[in-house]
């Protein structure tokens, strides 16, 4: 009450001390406490001081709100001030000029209405500016590859289903069962059998019109040691790795050009594609920057190679008479399940809409999918379904929730202008696989 008649006092006066009136008169005529009312009985300079201080302050506390919320209407009775309407609210924060870039770190509501955010810059993996510069360097240091094979193809299309490579991944010494998964096994199953696994093909079928080498993403096996979902804070799993983040990336980069490097060299197939999906429940942005990085290495020094890195949960391509949509299976942020082993109901519908709406329906479509890292074919009305396998195998984790999980390389061989397709399998050893038993 003393507050507001002071505020009053003020207002009556144009907002300015009348001739001869100071605050301590003001405090004083409206009864102004001081803030230390057993000093203020002490010292009187004390007294006047503060209650004229905090006089002060409630003017200048009403002017600063009056110029924040800039008042429209003031109603006055009998000389007070009653009642007052405001324009709009505080002053809205500036948002940067890049939102994107940014994301909420705290979001912050008053009971009165009213609420706070708190942004922070995206910890950014690649970006374009940085691919660009990465393009330039390349093509000062390499000279572009010209590819004019001369054999008769085959009219068929070889598929490499290169998946769940979790590079970096530790199945830990104490799991049921053992999985060595270190830098020469890595290159082992992603590089050696993949060339293998086309070389055993070419043997059987001839040179390809077109090879496809296709990732199916969890390529890198997280990003401080965080599945996708731990990174937004839906997760509190810690992932055991033996690689770090630079190194995952780097290890990569530098196996899969090992594998393009020999595929080129070799000429198994007139037409060479690359293409991958980043949108994974492990690796999510952390390897679209890898995949990316290679497929800008693939684009100075192998211009022939068509590549593409999808983000999306499904994707999909034309080749001859067959469609094939693709997919890792679970995404990096709306999926709680992932596409299941065996194909049901709810999915054959997801997938359905999905190839009727992209008029699909004319073409023999393959739906194929990585994550659960084992190999499965199903079949709706409408599409075939196919899981395959991991190459990495299966952590101490799922070993004990899932059981051993045998890594392998899933192939096909598609006819292109039927819809006849051959399919393989081949699965990786692993020596004296059991971890358990006691002997005495």
């Amino acid at each position: 009450m003393i507050k507001q008649q002071v505020i009053n006092h003020l207002l009556s006066n144009g907002g300015k001390l009348t001739e001869g009136e100071t605050w301590i008169s003001i405090a004083e005529t409206y009864k102004v406490e001081p803030s230390n009312q057993k000093r203020a009985n002490k010292d009187e300079n004390f007294r006047k001081k503060t209650i004229a201080r905090t006089a002060q302050r409630y003017w200048q506390s009403y002017i600063k709100q009056v110029n924040k919320l800039k008042v429209k209407k003031q109603i006055f009775v009998d000389g007070n001030l009653k009642f007052e309407t405001y324009k709009e609210g505080p002053e809205k924060a500036k948002l940067p000029e890049n939102p994107d870039d940014f994301e909420i770190e705290k979001y912050t509501t008053n009971p009165y209405g009213g609420a706070w955010m708190k942004l922070k810059r995206k910890e950014k993996i690649l970006d374009d500016t940085h691919l660009q510069d990465l393009k330039e360097i390349l093509t000062k240091e390499i000279t572009p590859v010209e590819y004019s094979p001369k054999f008769i193809t085959n009219s068929k299309a070889h598929f490499v289903y290169g998946s769940d490579k979790h590079i970096g991944a530790l199945t830990k010494l104490d799991s049921i069962y053992k999985n060595k998964y270190d830098r020469q096994v890595m290159r082992e199953r992603i590089v050696t059998a993949s060339i293998q696994n086309i070389e055993d093909s070419v043997a059987l079928h001839g040179k390809f019109e077109d090879l496809y080498i296709m990732d199916f993403g969890d390529a890198l096996d997280g990003f401080n040691q965080k599945t996708t979902g731990g990174l937004r804070g839906t997760s509190s799993h810690t992932l055991p790795q033996q690689l770090n983040n630079r190194e995952q990336h780097d290890f990569y980069v530098e196996l899969h050009r090992e594998l393009f490097d020999t595929i080129v060299e070799n000429e198994y197939a007139a037409n060479i594609y690359f293409i991958a999906t980043s949108n994974s429940n492990h690796g999510g942005d952390f390897e679209y920057g890898a995949m990316r990085t290679l497929q800008t290495y693939l684009e100075v020094k192998y211009p022939f190679i068509k590549s593409f890195v999808s983000y999306k949960a499904y994707n999909h391509f034309i080749c001859g008479e067959h469609a094939i949509i693709f997919g890792h299976g679970k995404d990096d942020e709306d999926m709680k399940h992932g596409l299941p082993l065996v194909i049901n109901d709810k999915v054959a519908n997801v997938l359905g809409d999905y190839i009727d709406v992209n008029k699909l329906a004319d073409y023999n479509v393959s739906v194929i999918s990585g994550d659960l890292h084992q190999s499965s074919d199903g079949y709706s009305k409408k599409f075939r379904y196919k899981k395959v396998l991991a190459q990495y195998g299966s952590s101490k984790w799922m070993h004990t929730n899932f059981g051993s999980g045998q890594p392998g390389l899933s192939s096909e061989v598609y006819v292109k202008n039927s819809k006849k397709i051959y399919k393989e399998e081949d699965f990786f050893e692993i020596k004296n696989e059991s971890n358990t038993g006691i002997n005495f």
